[in-house]
């Protein structure tokens, strides 16, 4: 049975650090309101399921939900590709397994348009690159099974890496500004880069460095603490952990300002703004720190004003509860053009 309009629904992201989720009045209405927000740790599981039940009393079993995740087997990355063969059975089969070891059959991979954001026509292909967009099927099962085992019924289920792009691109022209922009994401284990240019989305390679990588080398910086407590003080973003931040992140900068200039020496266009996608606000000094050493400048976002922009209207107490983090969660629910994606280049 279709779901009515005027009922509720969730929107809801999980990713490394923080789910974050906002009850819609109308599911699917047109204008969207959000009505209430949540954040919690991502591993408050028990958390999670209490604040679903009083978010939505309504619901005696499951709340349909716009689901975002940011999957460790994730793959993103813009790919040449043969267009007078990309409807041959073993092409893309073929191709995964060549340049990226993957078995076809045991992932989900979708194709978009690296320059506008729109889904790749196979029929009609205008381009000769890609985005390779997915993850293993198991990963994506097992994310199904959690947000069911949480109480949400996966109406909509997304990687947030794209929307995440559409969001900036789009909270950009909001501001008048058509530089290019780097959208950085730290996960536990690597950190992903996307440069977002007049030449659309460019993917360099995976740095392997993560959050946890940052642990360790806090650990040793700092000596005689375990991984939880040093853990815990750089979610904390205590003053002795700032004070430290070049040092602590110098492995990540010497990883990232490489792949930075590459870019720039390439196409001649200066990346100047730069967005640490769900980076929770204890962490914020991170993407202050990075953007410091790489002589880029952190993108303010504003989601209150971002999101009267796009004409979806919210409850007055929640601008003050929401920082630039957000902005993964909300791009979920922004209705984009695939233009959106893109530079302009005039």
């Amino acid at each position: 049975m279709l779901l009515r309009r005027s009922r509720s629904g969730v929107v809801i992201e999980i990713n490394p650090f923080r789910v974050l989720m906002a009850r819609l009045g109308r599911f699917g209405g047109d204008p969207l309101h959000i009505e209430q927000v949540v954040e919690l740790p991502a591993d408050d599981l028990s958390g999670l399921s209490g604040e679903l039940r009083t978010l939505f009393p309504e619901y005696k079993a499951f709340v349909p939900g716009i689901c975002g995740i940011f999957p460790t087997t994730r793959l993103l990355q813009r790919e040449e590709i043969n267009s007078r063969k990309i409807g041959e059975p073993d092409y893309l089969p073929s191709l995964l397994a060549n340049q990226y070891k993957i078995p076809a059959d045991k992932w989900r991979i979708a194709l978009v348009n690296p320059f506008d954001g729109a889904p790749f026509d196979s029929a009609h292909p205008p381009i000769k690159e890609v985005l390779l967009c997915g993850e293993a099927a198991e990963e994506l099962l097992a994310a199904q099974r959690r947000f069911l085992a949480l109480g949400v019924h996966p109406r909509q289920m997304e990687i947030s890496s794209l929307p995440v792009l559409g969001g900036v691109q789009s909270y950009q022209a909001l501001l008048g500004d058509s530089q290019p922009a780097a959208v950085v994401e730290i996960d536990l284990h690597r950190t992903y880069v996307f440069i977002l240019g007049k030449n659309g989305v460019n993917t360099p390679v995976p740095i392997e460095f993560g959050f946890n990588a940052l642990v360790e080398t806090t650990r040793k910086e700092l000596g005689g603490e375990d991984t939880a407590a040093i853990r815990a003080r750089l979610l904390a973003g205590e003053n002795d952990i700032v004070v430290r931040s070049p040092r602590l992140l110098r492995q990540l900068v010497r990883n990232l300002k490489p792949a930075i200039d590459y870019f720039e020496l390439q196409t001649g266009q200066r990346v100047n703004d730069l967005y640490c996608t769900f980076l929770p606000p204890g962490l914020a000094w991170m993407a202050q720190t990075l953007a410091a050493s790489i002589e880029m400048t952190v993108l303010p976002v504003d989601c209150a004003a971002w999101l009267t922009a796009l004409g979806i209207t919210f409850s007055d107490d929640i601008p003050a509860r929401l920082g630039p983090h957000w902005l993964s969660l909300f791009s979920l629910i922004a209705r984009l053009s695939p233009a959106s994606y893109a530079k302009k280049t005039n």
